[in-house]
């Protein structure tokens, strides 16, 4: 069970800034099946795969960097609770303005910074829910995934999102070099990914969508193919949550997900984390590997 008395819906949605939004907004749409749904006043973008208001959002910038990523919790009620809890841990959580939210369509929010890392979280219950059926019928999405960053002691993180975040652990590698997150009591195997690296960082890894076909993902790496578009990882089964997967880098060499399968967690009696192999010849059931040689991912911003 969490530790905090708010419960998460699930995991929400990403921002990212980009260093050519019409670039970035060509991979969102032609590649990955993305709905366009709206330009913001300082020209960021909204895409959506579901009835929300957007499930990712990109905007213009001169150097790449996520930004932050929103949480869903289930009420208004929860909301509060949250923000009461942060604040009592001395994170000093802040409200989104008004003006903000109705940009972002949502009823009202807040922002807090995880310490151990700086990384921004957004916290609300109400996204405008849009009864307009998507557009680009390219992919049937299942909905919003999950995401992962990259942090010097990813333990440490761990720890304290479990203890003071509300999250429970499915799985994680030997020595906890990786482990996979959920946002309790979503069902879902992770919505977040913490992965260890030995210096620098914090950087962010990647960012999921869930589909509902394995179609899907063979369409993805055709169009790849077609446009151009790198594949980082797969077409591979993760052995964790048995998630099918094809990863792809974007212009700015973020990495996007498609994934299909994850295992589903029950609220109550649900199976303890398993202790998986670190060894490289059990990262993926299909022997996928990952490409070593791009650039890097790109920073968080501070």
């Amino acid at each position: 069970m969490s530790k905090v008395d708010f419960r998460y819906r699930r995991y929400g949605y990403t921002v990212l800034n980009v260093t050519d939004i019409e670039r970035s907004n060509a991979f969102a749409t032609d590649v990955f099946a993305l709905d366009a749904a709206g330009v913001g006043p300082n020209g960021e973008r909204f895409y959506r795969c579901t009835p929300n208001h957007h499930d990712i959002m990109l905007c213009p910038s001169k150097s790449a960097a996520y930004v932050r990523s929103g949480w869903e919790l289930e009420t208004e009620a929860d909301v509060d609770k949250a923000f009461a809890h942060f604040g009592q841990l001395g994170l000093k959580p802040a409200w989104v303005s008004k003006e903000e939210c109705e940009i972002l369509g949502l009823e009202r929010a807040f922002r807090v910074r995880e310490p151990n890392n700086g990384i921004c979280f957004e916290y609300y219950a109400r996204m405008v829910h849009i009864v307009a059926p998507l557009q680009n019928r390219t992919t049937s999405f299942y909905g919003q995934g999950h995401f992962g960053l990259c942090v010097q002691d990813s333990k440490k993180l761990i720890d304290y999102m479990v203890d003071k975040m509300g999250f429970l652990v499915s799985d994680y590698l030997t020595g906890w070099p990786i482990a996979l997150l959920r946002a309790f009591p979503n069902p879902n195997h992770h919505s977040f990914a913490p992965l260890n690296i030995p210096a620098g960082g914090p950087l962010f890894h990647h960012v999921a969508f869930m589909v509902n076909s394995i179609d899907d993902i063979g369409k993805l790496a055709n169009r790849a193919k077609r446009l151009n578009a790198k594949v980082q990882f797969g077409i591979g089964r993760h052995p964790t949550s048995g998630s099918i997967h094809l990863y792809l880098y974007d212009p700015d060499y973020f990495v996007w997900e498609y994934t299909l399968g994850m295992e589903q967690f029950s609220e109550l009696n649900p199976r303890e984390p398993r202790m998986m192999s670190a060894d490289p010849q059990n990262f993926d059931l299909w022997g996928a590997v990952p490409d070593r040689e791009h650039p890097g991912p790109p920073v968080l911003t501070s």
